[in-house]
């Protein structure tokens, strides 16, 4: 594989090797401790606000850990399958749903790789921070328009990292930074349509999460908990300012994250 993971096979194992399993997402929790998942929630509600998902088939790719799976699932009543290199990433999937009591596929296996039953079998390809983690962008997008149907909708989500999180992620772990390639609005939009894509949307997304730092393994944990909760409060604050007084929007220096909704020609 010539496009390779600039994180590598034994950076993810190592991260869901000691990671708790999370629960669902759930957009009816209510609090400021679920925010992001709310507006994601939105968000989907927005992409999704014209078509008929039930019994359509969802593949989430890099689905190791996945809150995402299961509330597709039971939200939007998707037929939904995972994917992720990491064999222990997918086990961890593979709890999740059954935690859930949720039915769904869990494949071990590399995107650029896939079994040939995956290919143009899915309605929905969705990701959360895998394109950037590759020199190739389009050669990445490429490889996921293979598991979609003629017609199909491409969800690709990353972080913003040529702003403020990528300038303070660069000071708290220059590391983690390093195994991302820093893409803007333009190029990831650019990239989806080299791969063939009709862009639908591509923009900005939220104003500010300071949760999207990552500080690595720290050894010092209770240094570790300071910067924790300096971050979430920082953008808790900014969260309760802006659902009294909307002036701030996502904008290409603060926001934390950047979307691309596509459908494959």
């Amino acid at each position: 594989m010539m496009n390779k993971d600039k994180a590598g096979k034994h950076y993810w194992d190592s991260i869901w090797e000691t990671n708790n399993l999370p629960k669902a997402v759930n957009p009816n929790q209510r609090g400021l401790n679920n925010y992001v998942d709310k507006n994601f929630h939105e968000l989907f509600n927005k992409i999704f606000s014209d078509t008929t998902t039930y019994n359509l088939k969802l593949l989430e790719i890099g689905c190791a850990n996945s809150r995402w799976l299961p509330y597709f699932a039971k939200e939007y009543g998707f037929k939904i399958t995972g994917l992720d290199y990491s064999e222990r990433g997918c086990d961890q999937a593979r709890k999740i749903l059954a935690n859930e009591s949720v039915e769904g596929e869990i494949v071990w296996a590399d995107f650029f790789s896939p079994p040939d039953y995956m290919l143009e079998a899915y309605d929905v390809v969705v990701s959360f921070g895998v394109v950037e983690h590759f020199e190739d962008t389009s050669d990445c997008l490429q490889a996921f328009s293979k598991f979609l149907k003629p017609g199909g909708i491409i969800i690709t989500i990353i972080p913003n990292l040529n702003g403020i999180t990528g300038e303070l992620q660069k000071i708290v772990n220059r590391p983690i930074f390093d195994i991302h390639v820093p893409l803007d609005r333009e190029a990831l939009a650019l990239a989806h349509e080299k791969s063939g894509f009709t862009l639908k949307d591509c923009e900005y997304f939220l104003f500010i999460n300071l949760g999207v730092l990552n500080f690595g393994d720290l050894k010092n944990k209770y240094f570790y908990k300071i910067l924790v909760g300096i971050q979430f409060w920082v953008s808790k604050t900014i969260w309760v300012v802006e659902g009294l007084i909307p002036i701030f929007k996502p904008n290409r220096w603060t926001a934390p994250y950047i979307y691309c909704f596509g459908k494959k020609l």
